[in-house]
């Protein structure tokens, strides 16, 4: 069971949503689905070589409670920073807290 006192971080869920331009051409756009509390468990970052140059990538856990509805449709806004969900796991199945793997988006 989380405790109330380790969700000490705020962060935004977003999902993707479709609008219209004025000529009528679909956009994409994101729209805040929650604001939740969370605890932040890890960071791990790497640095790799593709396409000729250095690359560095981000990937944080982030501890909410259960919500059924999280896909890896949807991001993270936190701290300034976008995050992609990698996934949304109930690690003991027992409803209570889901876990978010997600890597920054640039």
């Amino acid at each position: 069971m989380i405790r109330a006192g380790d969700l000490n971080q705020r962060l935004t869920i977003q999902q993707a949503t479709v609008a219209r331009d004025t000529y009528g051409a679909e956009i994409q756009t994101w729209a805040t689905y929650a604001t939740v509390w969370a605890s932040k468990k890890h960071n791990v970052s790497r640095e790799f070589y593709s396409a000729q140059k250095i690359n560095a990538e981000v990937t944080d856990l982030f501890i909410i409670r259960y919500r059924s509805t999280i896909t890896t449709k949807m991001r993270i806004s936190y701290n300034g920073r976008t995050y992609g969900i990698l996934g949304a796991d109930d690690p003991d199945g027992k409803r209570q807290e889901i876990w978010l793997t997600a890597r920054v988006v640039e």
